[in-house]
């Protein structure tokens, strides 16, 4: 991404000479915690709130008080270099210049990581990539770390572990996930969304027995229902003679 997606457009300039009760005052009135201190046509500095707080009378210039170099950024660099120069220098944000060195902005690290969260939200995961994530997760923490993921989307997600030989897995990853799906909430005690998850459980045990047809294993399952729709997704080792040997992955949906 680059800095003119994340930076701000509205920012403060204040000439060189002008007071530091006065800028104080701009700065509260206009909610900016920095602003572009500018002699003659020329941005020489950059003052923020901190700067003003350390005792300094109010009739003193800003130009006294100000930063004496000016680090900045332009707005066609990417955000990755904005941050490493923001690290580097030990400093909360930069002056943003155009490819004219006129000042376009300011971006915060706050700007950054604003951001960030907004083009994580624009980009949910669809049902099924959840449930296939979900299931994957090899500890307790990455589960929960999930399923509070899945819940920020707006979707209702469960999770559970069968481990079976091949005349009941199948019965047992349905039963386990109908009764995990319900407990989570993501299923009522309904004949129809029941039938929703027995159907997805069976798309997705078709697609192992096609694998390893004959063999029970150990699986971890996940249902997550969103859209109109609920995923499963079963994850793990076919046989306990197969536990070192390839993971498998299988996903089915059903409309519900």
């Amino acid at each position: 991404m680059l800095v003119r997606e994340m930076m701000q457009t509205t920012f403060l300039v204040v000439d060189a000479a002008t007071e530091i009760a006065e800028v104080q005052r701009l700065m509260v009135s206009q909610n900016h915690s920095r602003v572009a201190v500018t002699e003659g046509d020329k941005v020489v500095g950059i003052v923020t709130d901190s700067d003003l707080l350390r005792g300094h009378r109010p009739d003193v210039p800003v130009r006294d008080v100000m930063s004496k170099e000016l680090i900045k950024v332009y707005e066609n660099q990417t955000v990755r270099e904005a941050g490493h120069r923001l690290l580097d220098h030990k400093i909360d944000g930069l002056p943003v210049f155009s490819r004219e060195e006129k000042l376009v902005g300011m971006l915060t690290s706050r700007d950054i990581l604003k951001g960030y969260l907004r083009d994580e939200d624009k980009s949910r995961l669809a049902v099924e990539s959840s449930a296939i994530y979900l299931s994957m997760t090899r500890s307790r923490e990455y589960e929960y770390y999930w399923l509070e993921k899945i819940q920020g989307y707006g979707y209702k997600a469960a999770i559970t572990q069968v481990g079976a030989g091949s005349e009941k897995l199948a019965i047992k990853l349905r039963e386990s996930t109908i009764a995990a799906a319900i407990a989570r909430g993501v299923i009522a005690e309904d004949a129809r969304e029941k039938l929703g998850v027995s159907n997805a459980v069976r798309d997705a045990y078709v697609q192992l027995e096609m694998i390893n047809p004959g063999l029970g294993g150990g699986f971890k399952i996940a249902a997550v229902r969103g859209e109109g729709r609920v995923a499963v997704a079963i994850f793990g080792h076919f046989g306990h003679a197969l536990v070192d040997g390839p993971e498998q992955l299988a996903v089915g949906f059903s409309v519900i």
